[in-house]
């Protein structure tokens, strides 16, 4: 089928260059359709119209296709009134002969098609005056005509002779070897290209081609295995462009590949194709070819399907040919790739496995920071890759087509703020859900002044609130997405959707969206008030334990833990707290009747207190160091703030730092009512953890006796 289409197209090309007019049915058969041209000539298309037999043909027929129909022979009366036909197809029939007079007179006749029929290469089937009249044919196709013959030789040489304008030729090689082109093919000086197709096993050597010295173009297509001996393409000096391709998995080439490239250095070539090297090699081709090519002006090199039998081929640092631009490495199963390539401008590694290895590192061996390449375009599609590396794309100021399809990319890794001449990126078939704010920012940069395309059909998107911006992004941008309307998403609930129409689906989205948020900002404001509420009763409630703890890591005692069963260790046997309006009862009965009569050790804090040290960190301090506190409870103690300070700062020191051992002695010096105690000094004097001050001689002298005794023992509360 595939011949076929470039038949037709060959045709075609040549009928179109007579400028057709309108097309009606042919007089001569309405099965077919005619067109004149602006000159007044006829072409003629007869194909799959299941015609026999060819008559009455207009005399003024210049293109003639009856291709894909039912002839079996043919005759003089067939072609005879057309003297000015330059086209002929006659492909896909069943032709398994051709008279002798068939193509009589037809002096103009420049391209002839009789592919696909039933014509076997003998000298029955091609007899020596068959071509005899075709002196203008510069391009006849044979292929396709001895895939089941048994009876399959070469062209006759006195039939082939005849064709002395002949440039192309393309036919069947069903005797491949020394003797396909016989001598015949000496005397079509001008044949230029040559197509050859191959079905059998087929060996080449230097006496191949000794009949085809001008050869140009050599494209061998091939089922079979084809090999070569030294010397096979050695004396076509002007061969140009060499293509070695396969349709099947069993064909390929099975000789070292040093046979033909040592070749090469008496040839002309630019381009080289060469797919399914079946032969294990312990170097890749490319870099036998790199050796070997330097001396010509190679342009392009083509070196696919390796895969099957050849393996994972390692890439040595050689530098490739100064006029290499070309390089197409597809199917090869690469792991890695690194290579100078300065000078190319298309760089193909398709089918590949390379995912891993460009997560890391670049395709590109840069010499010097400075160095810079001429590539235009780079596919590396089909690689397993999952992320590129940021440096992936550096130095490549001229890339305009990146194809990236076919992969497992989910992110953009790659940096793109480089690739100033970026006119299309294909991410095709992966796994992006969107882009992210940077990548979007840089892609807007890159179209301020140029279109670009980007492909993300068949990727999943994620329709979510949070890509919003990326979907509305993708409809207000300078971006042209390829298929738009197409592309598919996730929606939160996992359904998937078909974005059709891409803006009205998104203004959906947002609506949604937008029904949510009002509900969101709620719970989120209701959510805030319950944590801070709860925060806030933590704090309060557990405010002097906060407090304690700070001043007590603040102080210079918040390393020195003092043992609560051990007395000596302490500075002050009590730490007086009191009002400032009861200092006199402090330093006239307290320091009396304690320390002068008793020995006890009081903290006092405007005899004690630690100049230059903040008040509350003296505070703790010299609560932690005493052994007791006693307050001195009075109206005016509570309510002064440093007062009630030093309480709450005893509370905790009774509970954090002694154990659960209550240190705290309460002395009421005033009458205060229950009511106008706080709860927690209430809790101390329901435990009887306090004295009224008497204020009579008899009661203070027990009142003494008390603190006394209080302030010799340990007791837990």
């Amino acid at each position: 089928m595939l011949s076929s289409l470039r038949t037709m197209y060959a045709l075609l090309y040549i009928c179109l260059r007579l400028q057709i007019g309108q097309t009606d049915p042919c007089k001569f058969d309405e099965r077919c359709q005619c067109s004149k041209t602006s000159k007044g000539y006829v072409t003629v298309d007869c194909s799959w119209k299941n015609i026999t037999k060819i008559q009455n043909l207009p005399k003024s027929t210049v293109c003639l296709n009856v291709s894909h129909n039912l002839i079996e022979y043919t005759s003089k009366r067939f072609f005879e009134s057309a003297k000015y036909l330059s086209t002929l197809d006659l492909s896909f029939n069943k032709l398994s002969s051709i008279t002798v007079a068939t193509f009589n007179g037809l002096w103009k006749l420049r391209y002839l098609s009789l592919d696909n029929n039933e014509l076997v290469y003998n000298n029955h089937t091609f007899q020596k005056e068959t071509f005899r009249d075709l002196k203008s044919l510069s391009h006849l196709s044979l292929k396709n005509n001895n895939i089941r013959s048994n009876d399959c030789k070469r062209l006759p040489d006195d039939t082939i002779m005849q064709l002395s304008a002949l440039e192309k030729l393309e036919l069947d090689a069903c005797v491949c070897g020394d003797d396909i082109f016989g001598k015949g093919f000496h005397y079509l000086k001008k044949l230029k290209s040559l197509v050859i197709r191959n079905n059998f096993i087929c060996s080449m050597s230097k006496y191949t081609f000794r009949n085809t010295k001008n050869l140009q173009n050599v494209l061998i297509h091939g089922i079979g295995e084809i090999s070569f001996r030294k010397g096979t393409f050695r004396h076509l000096r002007y061969l140009k462009h060499l293509e070695m391709s396969f349709d099947s998995k069993k064909g390929g080439i099975v000789s070292p590949v040093e046979k033909i490239a040592k070749d090469f250095i008496y040839t002309s070539i630019e381009t080289l194709k060469l797919g399914q090297l079946k032969i294990p090699l312990h170097t890749f081709p490319l870099y036998i070819l790199n050796k070997e090519l330097y001396k010509n002006n190679i342009t392009e090199i083509c070196l696919t399907d390796n895969a099957g039998k050849g393996g994972h081929f390692p890439i040595p640092m050689g530098a490739p040919p100064q006029t290499l631009q070309i390089l197409d490495l597809s199917n090869n199963s690469l792991t890695r790739f690194i290579l100078d390539i300065k000078n190319f401008t298309r760089l193909i590694l398709k089918q590949n496995l390379l995912g891993d290895f460009l997560s890391t590192e670049s395709y590109f061996e840069k010499k010097t920071n400075e160095y810079f390449s001429m590539i235009e375009t780079i596919d590396i599609s089909q690689n397993d890759i999952k992320e590129l590396a940021p440096f992936t794309f550096y130095s490549q100021p001229l890339l305009h087509h990146i194809d990236l399809s076919n992969n497992k990319i989910q992110d953009i890794t790659f940096d793109l703020s480089c690739l100033l001449a970026l006119e299309f990126l294909n991410l095709s078939n992966n796994r992006i859900k969107f882009f992210n704010e940077s990548v979007m920012r840089t892609i807007n940069t890159l179209v301020m002044n140029k279109q670009l395309t980007i492909d993300l059909s068949q990727n999943l998107l994620q329709c979510t609130c949070k890509t919003i911006p990326f979907l509305r992004w993708m409809i207000e941008s300078n971006v042209l997405f390829v298929d738009l309307q197409e592309y598919s998403c996730t929606l939160e609930d996992g359904s998937i959707i078909i974005l059709n129409p891409f803006e009205y689906k998104v203004l959906q989205l947002e609506k949604t969206c937008k029904s949510y948020l009002g509900l969101i900002i709620g719970v989120s404001l209701a959510l805030l008030v319950v944590i801070m509420t709860v925060f806030t009763t933590l704090v309060y409630r557990y405010r002097w334990k906060i407090r304690y703890m700070y001043y007590m890591t603040k102080g210079k005692y918040s390393y020195q833990k003092i043992s609560p069963d051990n007395d000596d260790e302490y500075t002050y046997d009590a730490f007086i707290s009191y009002s400032e309006d009861d200092r006199s009862f402090v330093f006239n009965d307290c320091i009396e009747k304690l320390e002068k009569e008793e020995n006890f050790r009081l903290c006092i804090h405007q005899r004690d207190f630690m100049p230059g040290q903040d008040i509350t960190v003296n505070i703790t301090n010299c609560i932690h160091t005493s052994r007791k506190t006693v307050c001195l409870i009075t109206k005016k103690f509570l309510e002064s703030y440093y007062c009630m300070f030093e309480f709450n700062m005893a509370r905790m020191e009774s509970i954090y730092s002694r154990h659960g051992r209550n240190i705290l002695f309460l002395v009421f010096y005033e009458q205060i009512l229950p009511k106008e105690l706080p709860l927690v000094m209430l809790e101390l004097v329901q435990k009887e953890s306090y004295m009224e001050y008497p204020n009579d001689e008899q009661g203070n002298v027990v009142f003494w006796e008390k603190i006394q005794e209080t302030l010799r023992t340990n007791v837990r509360a």
